[in-house]
């Protein structure tokens, strides 16, 4: 398990089936629910004892998200607790949110192909795990992961993999919605897949970075 949920960016697993196992609605509608209306689901919290996997966010990655949404370091020194080679300062460079190591990816303008670093700790009771992915592509978007199997052992806790995207499609002006889901065969850790194509100027290749951030979804180990 890990030391402290609190400190993992993984809250307890969670399911999308009500339990007839249908799709859950979005309240007060006959609407299928999606991301924005459920996050990853509703909260499992038996399995939330063994996860498997989390996104462990370092302060470092929350400093960089104040500094992206206009704080400075004053302001960033009351909110963070000292520590020793903790750095509180923004860079003169900006540092895109693309990398922040938040559970799920939401891409609101994703104009050329990108790619985005995830970083997973296992913290299952077995120190010897291989996990394997499986993709639920958004409409209209390539999605390849690198590496596709993850093996941790008790000298790799942690592992990083790669997830890049390919818009195959003109902007329809909406978000469109995937999956990425690790197993080893009795977790499944699940992490929603945002994404929404913005490409209807771009006649040619755009090498500008597209606008990523980390969204409120919850992403969890989840059961689907």
């Amino acid at each position: 398990m890990c030391e402290s949920l609190s400190l993992c960016s993984v809250l307890s697993p969670a399911y999308t089936r009500d339990n007839t196992f249908d799709s859950i609605l979005a309240g007060g509608s006959r609407k299928v629910s999606d991301p924005f209306d459920i996050g990853a689901g509703h909260i499992h919290p038996s399995k939330a004892m063994d996860p498997g996997l989390v996104y462990d966010m370092k302060t470092r990655d929350y400093i960089i998200f104040l500094c992206n949404i206009g704080y400075n370091k004053n302001q960033i020194n009351m909110l963070v607790l000292p520590s020793t080679g903790t750095d509180t300062s923004c860079s003169h460079v900006h540092q895109t949110n693309s990398n922040i190591n938040y559970p799920s990816i939401t891409v609101s303008n994703l104009q050329s192909t990108m790619t985005i670093k995830r970083t997973v700790r296992n913290v299952g009771r077995k120190t010897t795990a291989i996990y394997f992915v499986s993709i639920v592509k958004p409409h209209g978007v390539e999605v390849l992961i690198w590496p596709r199997i993850l093996i941790f052992s008790c000298f790799k806790e942690e592992l990083s993999y790669f997830v890049t995207l390919k818009p195959l499609k003109k902007s329809q002006g909406r978000y469109d919605f995937g999956e990425i889901v690790w197993s080893d065969g009795f977790h499944k850790v699940r992490s929603p897949l945002v994404v929404l194509v913005n490409n209807s100027n771009d006649d040619d290749d755009d090498d500008d970075d597209p606008s990523v951030f980390a969204s409120n979804i919850t992403a969890a180990s989840s059961s689907i």
